[in-house]
């Protein structure tokens, strides 16, 4: 055997191995968050305020006393966050890359606790992305609300983060498509069961939630339309299921220092996006408290953003939303109350939210590596007591000012 004549074919070889094998590059980033924050009234929040969704409404105590009319002041550091993204070696002839990203805003027995934000895998061929993991729900979308509120535009906005599978096709170079099969996790839908239980309800069902959209995207202007199909079975041992269709559209333009942009969502039983509404009980068993069959509350919402500026910026979110109601009436048997479950819905006293609407204006100043702003937010949500068709009578209405300060370490 000649082995000077092999010796190439060896360093080939190497050569190619190595090539496959090449180290995957890691980029890390985040930024130091400190958030200060007042609140004239007690909130629906998630986070110990971080993330503020709308005003409580009234409830008195023995002595006749709004226990919510109670003003509030924090300073939390949670929100800092730490990312690393991921670029390999090509696999299947697609190129490759990932994103670990975590944040301390989870809660545990030592209260706030390091907690996954981001993980997923990605490929992405000519005109195919294929996505596994977590990440941001395709509701939550590509156009999204410039706040230093946490929650990004909520609940106006879709705000959810799931494990998924999806997929991206280009149709032409501006028009895709995008289809996604998702499980829920930190963000699930409400139900009878218990807080921990809560994302035991898509399980139960087995069937993921779909979602289906498309965008078009050139230098100025991102356009886009999707709907999403969502069943849950709230009770393991009943066959009754609840199937919920939304829907939303978006559009953004930018140009140099301007940024003018906005979305609707007409959403059933969208509580897993930190949105109101949710779903009741349409029937009951005849003769027990079982259930036979369960009905959406509709919802539609809407915001515009518009933002101007770079070094300093200023900007306006205008939010607003409307209980439409539901599909079919609800049973008022059980305990002579209706049985729902989802966000501006209280079981104990019946009372509903009906509308709610939002002006904040903003001002930051920003750097490569800071950033500092100031971001006043009124939310008014009107009450009223639920009827058997889902939209309340009796209406009142409940307000919050709340003044936030921000600064971070960006790196």
């Amino acid at each position: 055997m000649n082995l000077k004549k092999l010796l190439p074919l060896f360093f080939i070889a190497f050569s190619t191995l190595a090539i496959a094998q090449e180290p995957t590059k890691l980029k890390v980033y985040g930024f130091v968050s400190n958030d200060f924050f007042y609140n004239s009234r007690q909130n629906v929040e998630m986070v110990d305020g971080i993330i503020q969704l709308f005003p409580k409404p009234i409830e008195l105590n023995a002595a006749g006393v709004d226990k919510n009319a109670v003003a509030q002041a924090e300073m939390l550091s949670v929100n800092t966050r730490i990312g690393v993204d991921l670029t390999g070696a090509p696999i299947l002839g697609a190129k490759s890359s990932g994103k670990i990203e975590a944040d301390f805003a989870g809660f545990g027995t030592s209260y706030y606790v390091f907690r996954i934000r981001q993980a997923f895998m990605k490929l992405n061929w000519k005109k195919t992305e294929l996505l596994v993991g977590q990440t941001w729900h395709p509701l939550f979308g590509s156009v999204v609300p410039t706040t230093f509120s946490a929650n990004a535009g909520g609940p106006f906005q879709p705000f959810n983060r799931s494990p998924q599978v999806r997929v991206k096709e280009s149709l032409s170079k501006t028009l895709s498509l995008t289809a996604a099969a998702l499980y829920e996790m930190q963000y699930a839908s409400f139900g009878p069961g218990s807080t921990s239980a809560v994302n035991t309800y898509i399980k139960n069902a087995i069937v993921p939630d779909i979602f289906i959209g498309l965008e078009n995207k050139t230098k100025h202007w991102t356009l886009g339309i999707g709907g999403d199909l969502k069943t849950l079975k709230p009770e393991p041992l009943n066959k009754a299921t609840i199937t919920s269709l939304s829907a939303g559209a978006y559009a953004q333009y930018v140009n140099g220092k301007l940024q003018l942009k906005g979305k609707t969502t007409y959403g059933e039983n969208l509580s897993d996006q930190l949105m109101l509404g949710g779903y009741g009980v349409s029937k009951y068993a005849s003769d027990s408290a079982t259930v036979i069959s369960y009905t959406n509350f509709k919802n539609m919402s809407g915001w515009i953003n518009l933002v101007y500026g770079t070094k300093l910026q200023l900007g306006l979110l205008l939010g607003a939303s409307e209980n439409l109601g539901t599909n079919d009436n609800l049973d008022l048997r059980k305990g002579q109350k209706f049985s729902t479950y989802g966000y501006g819905m209280y079981d104990g006293s019946q009372q509903i939210l009906d509308a709610l609407y939002r002006i904040a204006p903003q001002v930051s100043y920003n750097l490569s590596n800071f950033k500092f702003g100031l971001e006043y937010d009124y939310t008014s949500a009107t009450y009223g007591n639920l009827e058997r068709n889902g939209i309340p009578m009796n209406f009142y209405s409940v307000k919050n000012h709340r003044v936030l300060a921000s600064v971070m370490y960006i790196f």
